[in-house]
């Protein structure tokens, strides 16, 4: 049998992790911590890191009926300490597998933000805001009387970066659009899953056709789908195996 190096290297760190390639080869995916991932050697290099990270959001979400008859969005989230060092140390590993001139783009809760922005920074890459809006917001999670409309994330490249060609010459870094609603035939069971037109609005923009795309926290694999159905390559990452499982499945069905 023979055993990669990557395989090598993670079987002397003692790390244990699954590996499955998609869609021809064109998608390799790993279960697995992105982190120990990312000490042990086992990700190579990437061309684009494209990701949302944890907001520290556990299993529990959905809407709930109020007494008074509205709906909120209910979440748990999960208040370990550790969440903005992991993802900074996350964002830092895989700024480091990136190619020459590099390019990222991170989306940021409130609580990343900063630690984002600081690596991106510490980097050497130039780093610019990006907003998305939505068209028809959530309804509000408990106590929260202004409905979050918008999220934020962070967009960074070295001189020389891709930025598409002369047709996305009218993209913008504020994106208008509707998130994923209830009913949605793409909607699958993710608290934070990004409509599939966003992430092709991202990955045409910033990444090459042909280009690999990295997500060391895919979650259910939208951006893994945007990437193959745009023409890219993806290597994605996910710690969850239901989420993982998810991710798999929509991506192999891409390549079908």
């Amino acid at each position: 049998m023979n055993v990669t190096t990557q395989e090598l290297n993670a079987a002397l760190a003692g790390i244990e992790y699954e590996r499955v390639e998609l869609a021809g080869g064109r998608a390799v995916l790993y279960r697995g911590d992105c982190l120990e991932l990312l000490a042990a050697g086992v990700l190579g290099a990437s061309d684009v890191l494209v990701t949302d990270p944890p907001y520290g959001i556990r299993n529990r979400y959905g809407t709930v009926k109020r007494p008074s008859g509205r709906r909120t969005m209910e979440f748990d989230f999960d208040k370990r300490n550790g969440v903005r060092e992991d993802v900074r140390d996350g964002v830092r590993g895989c700024v480091r597998l990136l190619n020459a001139p590099r390019a990222a783009f991170v989306f940021c809760g409130t609580d990343t933000l900063e630690y984002v922005r600081s690596e991106l920074v510490a980097s050497g890459m130039t780093t610019k805001p990006f907003a998305w809006t939505k068209a028809h917001p959530p309804p509000p999670m408990p106590g929260n009387w202004w409905p979050s409309a918008f999220e934020l994330a962070l967009y960074a490249f070295d001189s020389g970066a891709w930025f598409g060609d002369n047709a996305n010459h009218k993209r913008r870094n504020v994106y208008h659009g509707d998130s994923l609603r209830n009913g949605n035939r793409e909607k699958v069971p993710h608290p934070t899953q990004k409509p599939l037109h966003l992430m092709k609005y991202i990955v045409s923009s910033m990444v090459r056709p042909g280009a690999t795309v990295l997500d060391p926290y895919m979650g259910s694999g939208s951006t893994g789908v945007a990437a193959l159905q745009s023409g890219r390559r993806f290597v994605g990452v996910e710690i969850e195996q239901r989420h993982f499982d998810t991710a798999c499945r929509r991506i192999e069905a891409v390549g079908l």
